[in-house]
């Protein structure tokens, strides 16, 4: 297949094999550069060599085989559907969209190339992390995805989650008001938490079910959208949640945790966070919607550890 790019203003009057080698680090210099050499890269549809020096706006192409997909969960489900909307429950372990070897393996690009029947023009309105199930919108039209992005903005989407978190909380019900900005830490670590710039950030959260081996099912209400703020508020309760390596452990463990992936739950790969409901108001139909995604099976089965009789209502 042929992928293509433009040189960024980073990479302006570099050599040609610097700019891959920068940009597309999943393959070495090396690997460029015998690519290049081979005939396999093209400058401006002309033929280039390594040390060639490219310019911001060049399009640089390079004919490569179909890369394997990575290991990632495929089994999403459309929920709704009409002429201007789809709502995805999305599983844990997939992007919602993807580059370098995720450039497939990602929830958009199955909607729009490899779905029957195909979606190719399902648009993004709203993300959900890579570890996170749940409903993920997305727009047929251009009209539909500004209308629903704006509602995004405004703050007037309510949606709801579910998480499974370490212990027994001594409340039913907590109002968290705690900004949230980007930490200090290591290389290949982005970590967020309490930061006197941080943005401010509100959640509800509300005890759903309690189990005796110290953990428990929670329900949350985002009031903001910031980067990680469940994950963060949870922490912040001292009841993060279950799965969640980032906010468990500290950057040299996060990052050795990463390195060799090791599946430390037979049941749970992931963090147990869901998106069971998001409401919007239907810009054409003019009326609130409500799409629903139950809860994912495999934090489904992890619960069924805790409690064999336990069963979502």
């Amino acid at each position: 297949m042929i992928v293509s790019s433009k040189v960024t203003a980073v990479f302006h009057q570099k050599p040609l094999l610097h700019y891959l080698a920068g940009r597309f680090t999943y393959q070495t210099a090396e690997t460029w550069q015998a690519r290049i050499e081979a005939g396999e890269v093209s400058c401006n549809g002309r033929s280039a060599t390594p040390n060639q020096i490219v310019r911001q706006g060049d399009v640089i192409a390079c004919d490569l085989p179909e890369p394997p997909l990575p290991d990632v969960n495929l089994d999403y489900e459309i929920v709704y559907e009409d002429t201007w909307l789809l709502a995805v429950n999305k599983p844990g372990n997939l992007k919602v969209h993807g580059h370098g070897r995720f450039i497939q393996a990602n929830l958009v690009y199955q909607l729009r190339h490899s779905h029957t029947p195909p979606y190719p023009e399902a648009t993004l309105i709203n993300r959900l992390d890579r570890d996170t199930s749940g409903i993920v919108l997305l727009a047929r039209d251009a009209d539909t995805l500004r209308a629903v992005q704006g509602q995004f903005a405004e703050r007037t989407v309510q949606k709801t989650y579910l998480a499974v978190v370490h212990g027994l909380p001594d409340w039913q019900t907590r109002e968290v008001d705690l900004p949230i900005g980007r930490l200090p830490s290591a290389e290949g670590v982005y970590r967020y938490g309490m930061t006197e710039d941080g943005k401010p950030a509100q959640t509800l959260v509300e005890l759903v079910t309690a189990f005796p081996q110290n953990h428990a099912l929670v329900r949350l209400t985002p009031k903001t959208g910031r980067t990680h703020q469940l994950r963060v508020h949870l922490a912040a309760l001292g009841h993060p949640i279950v799965g969640d390596r980032l906010y468990t452990l500290s950057d040299a463990d996060y990052l050795a945790w990463c390195a060799e992936k090791p599946s430390d739950n037979a049941h749970l790969t992931r963090h147990a966070l869901h998106c069971a409901e998001t409401t919007i108001w239907h810009p054409h139909e003019e009326r609130p919607f409500t799409f629903h995604a139950p809860l994912a099976p495999d934090i489904h089965t992890f619960l069924q550890t805790l409690d064999p009789n336990f069963e979502m209502m």
